[in-house]
């Protein structure tokens, strides 16, 4: 072939019928032992369209972002590794065992090109033993490009990360079954319904974005942005298109290796995986997964000031372990494809993921019946739900005089659609009295004392951090005293009470901490 000005013709030039190994290395482009006729191929699949997609697995996930290659098994297409760009955008989403996801795609292709008649490039010879066939793997794969589209995409995941299998039920029927009858458009069903999903089911989620194929492409940072530019896409230049999917074939489907070939094969299997199962590819991905849960649940400890559970080192070690045993067959693979090699057992799997053991309590009133109530959390967090949409008490403020006026709550959380931190602020109370400033609780910081005396009224108040930070004042007409100090594995989330020109009454919403709760991963779940 000669070569090409044209961008796209050029890079499939160099992309068709090069090697690729499909365990080891899968980004690399190795040398090319085949040739063939290269046609255009068609695919109604390649139609410039926007789509919706609900993921129930992070291998649906994987597949949805490569647009189904993934999920190609038997003696077609083999189940590649995701093209590297989009490899790491997955990894960005960072999704658990139990993650949901949402789709909003726009791909458009400008060229689809597959090999017919492949053969052995004359040159290159046949391999005579095993030695041989393992140097013929290391220069030029386990298999071949076959076909390949090229163009440009945007991908937006809104990502749910369930704890458990139970969540990500909830998460799927919150949706109502829609998108598996009739799909969601762009619009504002599809920002509202993801917003609600989050907030009923108090998960948390995060909402990411990719656009391949474009030089200069925008940042977008909502999903009504996301709106108006998946609607433009297909009438978009793409000034750079990118390699958008592959297709690759083992070595084994051209006639004159075939006979050659089965003990590479079969491994590739082991790691690939089959109709009958899935691979140590996605058995490592499994794992990641599970780690990735185990950040979540060390960073939530982390954030309200927690002590680690033990059991999470514990698990760590065998987790560590299991992917250690995954990457030796890697490098055994590397080192010879033909070698027969066995797959590990992998005990984290039946270990699973660890999921928040969270019990919220309500500590000792404060004060009357006077004024109007304001609940913890009221209208934009669903209480029992506060620590895993990782809701905590950011800044408290108090006024007082002879009885404390006013209290200032900041809160801070972040189960929005957009994965974004976001803050609420109330006041409570008047502005009578003296302001006697305000507390900080930075990441960690807790409150770990509170004094009251109360009568009809919350008379008097001291907060204390467990920084060292004091905060109080009012007076001493109460006939009732409070002293709380705080447990180890308790955390004070945030407040309810009464309040009208003063602060009526006044309650902890306290979140106290148990032990870790494990639940296994079915392979069955996620082929």
């Amino acid at each position: 072939m000669a070569p090409s000005s044209d961008p796209s013709t050029a890079i499939a030039e160099a992309t068709l019928l090069r090697g690729r190994n499909s365990v080891v290395s899968p980004q690399e482009s190795l040398g090319r032992a085949l040739q063939g006729t290269s046609v255009p191929a068609s695919s109604a699949a390649d139609a410039s369209r926007v789509e919706v997609t609900l993921c129930r697995s992070a291998s649906e996930l994987a597949a949805t972002l490569q647009h189904g290659a993934s999920l190609s098994l038997g003696a077609g297409p083999l189940p590649i590794p995701m093209l590297q760009a989009r490899q790491q955008f997955f990894e960005s989403l960072r999704t658990t065992v139990f993650s949901v996801s949402l789709v909003v795609q726009a791909r458009r292709v400008v060229q689809a090109l597959e090999v017919l008649d492949p053969a052995l490039i004359a040159t290159v010879e046949l391999p005579a033993d095993a030695a041989a066939l393992d140097a013929f793997v290391a220069r030029f794969g386990d298999s071949y490009v076959s076909s390949l589209r090229l163009g440009g995409e945007l991908q937006g995941v809104y990502t749910f990360f369930a704890q458990t299998r139970q969540e990500a039920r909830q998460v799927e029927q919150a949706f109502g079954g829609a998108l598996a009858v009739s799909g969601f458009g762009l619009g504002p069903e599809l920002q509202r319904k993801a917003s609600e999903v989050a907030r009923s089911t108090g998960v948390n989620s995060s909402f990411r974005v990719a656009v391949r194929g474009l030089g200069s492409p925008p940042a977008l940072t909502t999903p009504e942005e996301l709106e108006a530019f998946a609607r433009g896409f297909g009438a978009m230049t793409l000034d750079r298109p990118e390699l958008l999917a592959l297709e690759t074939r083992g070595y084994e489907t051209v006639p004159e290796l075939r006979p050659l070939f089965a003990p590479v094969a079969a491994n590739r299997v082991l790691f690939t995986g089959d109709q009958f199962g899935a691979g140590l590819l996605r058995q490592h991905q499994r794992l990641k997964e599970i780690a990735n849960q185990c950040d979540w649940v060390e960073s939530t400890y982390g954030l309200y000031g927690q002590e680690q559970d033990a059991s999470l080192a514990i698990n760590r070690r065998q987790l560590d372990r299991d992917r250690d045993a995954i990457r030796d067959r890697m490098r055994a693979y590397a080192a010879s494809a033909s070698s027969p090699l066995v797959a590990p057992t992998l005990n984290s799997l039946n270990t699973g993921s660890p999921r928040l053991n969270v019990q919220l309590a309500n500590g000792e009133l404060m004060g009357g019946g006077g004024g109007e109530a304001f609940g913890f959390a009221a209208g934009f967090v669903e209480r029992a739900t506060a620590v895993q949409q990782r809701m905590r008490l950011e800044r408290v403020g108090l006024r007082a005089g002879g009885r404390i006026d006013q209290i200032r709550l900041t809160y801070r959380y972040g189960a929005s659609a957009l994965g974004a931190a976001e803050q609420r602020q109330e006041v409570h109370g008047q502005a009578g009295g003296s302001d006697l400033g305000e507390m900080q609780l930075g990441a960690g910081v807790g409150i770990e004392r509170i004094e009251a005396k109360t009568g009809t009224r919350v008379d008097r108040l001291i907060l204390t951090s467990s920084d060292g930070q004091s905060l109080g004042g009012g007076g001493d007409r109460g006939n009732r005293t409070l002293l709380w100090e705080r447990a180890a594995n308790e955390v004070v989330l945030g407040f309810s009470g009464r309040a009208g020109s003063e602060l009526d009454a006044l309650q902890a919403v306290v979140a106290a901490f148990g032990p870790l709760t494990w639940e296994p991963v079915l392979e069955a779940e996620d082929p």
